[in-house]
């Protein structure tokens, strides 16, 4: 009987899956299914060198954005759907436990939003993303907090439509570090929602590296397809 009930209140509710618009609050099973967490190293291409080098930074993504993810995830930061947080907070929280040592605590660092974002969402997503996976995350017992390390300290264009050679242009120099006392003695994971290029995770990384806290892991939802003869 409650399987025939909660379909029938979603359809006069009106609420449609973000994945596929069948009656649903959130997402319907199949459409949940289907963005169950797989998470990967995935190295953008060509790599940001401040990536790499000695101590390499691994991006690790739950999911590719494609089909029903990339359905989702739009419906979630363009369509203003927060409700579609908890869904996306397993994907976020599975791509950083790949950076989790047992021994460690860890403090999630998401990457600064643009005043012209918080103003036009009322809200910081990926900051509250970050804050729901980490809660997610010490209900298993493990030493997780947030903190918003880093600040914007100049405006950014638009990326839409930039390469990635333009997205790390403007980017550049957009980040600063506001105190490292948030950071201290703990390993530090940038997160963000979405990897195209790296540009922003790498601006991220490069401020807190020349503050002297280098991240050990980048973890976000999904990546952007790469073209199988890329190489990183």
């Amino acid at each position: 009987m409650h399987e025939l009930i909660i379909p029938a209140v979603d359809l006069l509710l009106g609420a449609r899956c973000a994945g596929c618009g069948r009656p649903a609050l959130t997402l319907c099973r199949p459409c949940a299914e289907a963005i169950r967490p797989h998470p990967e190293i995935v190295w953008p291409v060509p790599t940001p060198p401040v990536l790499r080098g000695q101590r390499p930074v691994p991006p690790v993504a739950a999911g590719s954005h494609a089909h029903v993810l990339r359905r989702v995830i739009v419906d979630w930061k363009e369509r203003g759907a927060t409700r579609l947080t908890t869904p996306l907070d397993h994907l976020l929280a599975a791509s950083v436990l790949t950076h989790v040592s047992s021994s460690r605590p860890v403090t999630l660092v998401p990457v600064p939003t643009s005043r012209r974002s918080r103003r036009e969402r009322g809200c910081h997503l990926v900051g509250d993303l970050a804050g729901s996976a980490a809660r997610l995350l010490r209900q298993t017992g493990l030493d997780i907090r947030v903190a918003g390390a880093l600040r914007p300290v100049r405006d950014t264009a638009d990326q839409v439509g930039l390469d990635a050679a333009q997205r790390a242009s403007n980017l550049r120099g957009a980040f600063r570090v506001r105190s490292d006392r948030l950071l201290s003695a703990r390993d530090i994971v940038v997160v963000d929602d979405i990897l195209t290029t790296g540009a922003t995770v790498a601006e991220a990384v490069r401020a807190l590296s020349d503050a002297g806290r280098r991240p050990v892991g980048i973890a976000v939802i999904a990546a952007t397809p790469r073209n199988p003869d890329d190489r990183p």
